[in-house]
């Protein structure tokens, strides 16, 4: 197909074996409802080919033809096809630090609309040519790329290169708290759960993340959330490319003495995650020296926590993955006799499924988790804990348990080595068992409701080295993302779903929202000198909708907890009878990608 004379109608160029034999080539113009007419006496006479292809020989932006046959190459030039006007998409994909398609974006799918003209078109070559007519503007571009993220373009020129932006299109749901005044950003949560996302690639076999559901505890301290009308409100958005399912969702208050503070361990590791637990710390130690692997003296970075990250290491052309790099801790002269725990807070820029999808298929790239090494007798780096686990998302304390972990008597040197994307903001440990009494005490919900919200304005938290942050009351609702389609929990009272890990969930689409108040009615009041933190605890999956994650364009196959793996075999089944009662209550609200694929049509 092109548009030999871009009035933004295809015509067809068909090369092959006429009736008698013999290799031609013919042009037939479309002509719109009247059909297509042959005008194949606008190419030179007696054309044989055997090949074609096209391109822009001389840039003048129209389609010249390329094709060999007995004759060998020849070049036909189209001179009158830039007569109408027309525009060149050329596609930049980021080379560098946050790759996720390929350089040119051979395989996006462009869409373009002036008026009332709408086409669409694979990117095949660099440049990519649209006839408009006698149109004189355009309205909209929109790309799809390879990986399916879309791309939206408003007024763009005649001739440009679109640049692939970069975007968040894959995190987990986001937790906001009332603060006093409004609902502010916390954290990113259930990052535990990936479902059908590719791990390694190798041919017909494909090796998938665990398929077990996110149970996880994130700490938020008591300055952080506040009554509201005696209760405490939180809001959890899903605003990316992703469906998640919430199976149970709980409050905890955390009691304790003011003179210490109490952390949880937030960190990416494989089953069985942490449980109800807080770690006591009664007086944060930092370490003597802190550098990295060229010696560059880091320890001002790690002393406050601040937002301000280290963050000098190389990165790849992939998002999410760096070049090998060291951090090397000094903690001075303590003992690891009795109980020593290092805690580090950082957030991580993680790979996907594309990504996942293109460096497994090479061994020159490999994810290596961060692993702990001390200094042995010999003198040597040695790794005493192969995977200490990771951030998992954005702002998470990392806990490792370092207690008779040395290997010399004196020396308390630590290097953490990696290759994963990960910022370091404030590094500390504490030694001894605290004695300090903590007590917790649940928190009821009384009530929870979906609904609709749409999209938080989006920003780096501390930099360009920060994480991704939103403004919850900077708001927008057009739709971002190609939906995954299918059955989804209708909008209203959603509270009979929360209260238990069975099965029975929500299901939300991205621009989704539960709000979810927890009564404090009960709570005790606090002694004198004590402090209130809390324990927010949620359990469901997430699947993204990455054109390589298993399943990720539908909602279904639903997950359940005794799910031997994702995507499962035939013979696994969900729902049962049971679960199909729910699923007719709740689950009646139907998406399809009707809108989406219709976005710029006129």
């Amino acid at each position: 197909y092109l548009d030999f004379d871009n009035d933004g109608l295809e015509d067809i160029l068909a090369g092959g074996l006429t009736a008698d034999n013999k290799r031609g080539l013919r042009l037939l113009h479309n002509e719109g409802a009247k059909g297509f007419s042959d005008v194949t006496e606008m190419l030179p006479p007696e054309l044989q080919t055997q090949q074609l292809a096209l391109a822009d020989f001389n840039m003048d932006g129209d389609d010249d033809i390329f094709l060999t046959g007995p004759g060998g190459l020849k070049l036909i030039r189209n001179d009158g096809g830039s007569l109408n006007h027309y525009t060149q998409v050329q596609l930049v994909g980021f080379s560098y630090g946050n790759s996720k398609n390929n350089r040119l974006g051979i395989g996006a799918q462009v869409e373009l609309k002036a008026g009332d003209l709408y086409q669409t078109k694979t990117v095949r070559r660099m440049t990519t040519n649209f006839g408009v007519g006698n149109r004189d503007s355009l309205d909209a571009v929109r790309i799809i790329w390879p990986n399916g993220s879309p791309q939206y373009i408003s007024d763009p020129s005649r001739r440009q290169k679109l640049f692939e932006e970069s975007k968040l299109k894959g995190s987990c749901p986001f937790l906001f708290v009332w603060d006093g005044q409004s609902y502010a950003f916390f954290k990113d949560m259930m990052w535990r759960s990936a479902l059908g996302m590719p791990l390694a690639v190798n041919g017909k076999d494909t090796t998938y993340a665990f398929s077990d559901r996110s149970q996880e505890y994130l700490l938020i301290p008591g300055e952080r959330i506040k009554l509201k009308n005696n209760h405490y409100s939180i809001k959890i958005t899903e605003e990316l490319w992703e469906t998640v399912f919430f199976d149970k969702l709980a409050l905890y208050a955390v009691d304790h003495p003011d003179s210490v503070e109490v952390f949880a361990d937030e960190r990416f590791v494989a089953p069985p995650f942490p449980g109800k637990e807080v770690h006591v710390v009664e007086k944060k130690q930092y370490p003597v020296s802190v550098t990295d692997g060229q010696g560059t003296n880091l320890l001002s970075k790690i002393k406050t926590y601040d937002f301000q990250y280290i963050s000098n290491f190389n990165l790849t052309r992939y998002q999410g993955l760096a070049e090998p790099h060291d951090l090397i801790l000094d903690l001075g002269s303590v003992s690891d006799a009795n109980k020593l725990l290092l805690f580090l807070r950082g957030w991580i820029f993680p790979t996907d499924a594309s990504i996942n999808s293109a460096f497994t298929q090479s061994s020159k790239y490999r994810v290596k988790a961060p692993e702990l090494q001390v200094i042995n007798a010999k003198g040597e780096w040695q790794t005493v804990i192969p995977n200490m686990g990771f951030p998992m998302g954005k702002d998470k304390m990392v806990k490792v348990d370092l207690t008779h972990k040395f290997l010399t008597a004196h020396d308390r040197r630590i290097r953490i080595r990696t290759n994963m994307q990960i910022y370091w903001d404030e590094i500390f440990f504490s030694s001894g068992q605290s004695t300090a009494p903590v007590k917790m005490h649940d928190i009821p919900i009384a009530k929870a409701a979906l609904n609709f919200r749409g999209y938080s304005e989006m920003y780096r938290k501390g930099g360009p080295f920060g994480p991704h942050w939103f403004d919850y009351d900077q708001v927008s609702q057009g739709q971002q993302w190609r939906d995954l389609t299918g059955n989804y929990t209708r909008y209203g009272d959603v509270l009979p779903l929360l209260g238990e890990a069975d099965d029975e969930y929500i299901i939300a689409n991205s621009g989704d929202e539960v709000t979810v108040d927890f009564d404090a009615a009960a709570l005790p009041r606090l002694p004198a000198e004590w402090k209130r933190d809390f324990l927010i605890y949620s359990e469901g999956w997430v699947k993204d909708g990455d054109l390589n994650t298993a399943h990720g364009q539908t909602v279904e196959p639903l997950p359940f907890h005794a799910m031997p793996s994702y995507p499962y075999p035939q013979n696994v089944k969900y729902p049962s009878e049971k679960h199909k009662a729910y699923m007719d209550k709740y689950n009646t609200r139907k998406v399809t990608t009707d809108s989406f694929k219709s976005a710029l049509k006129p």
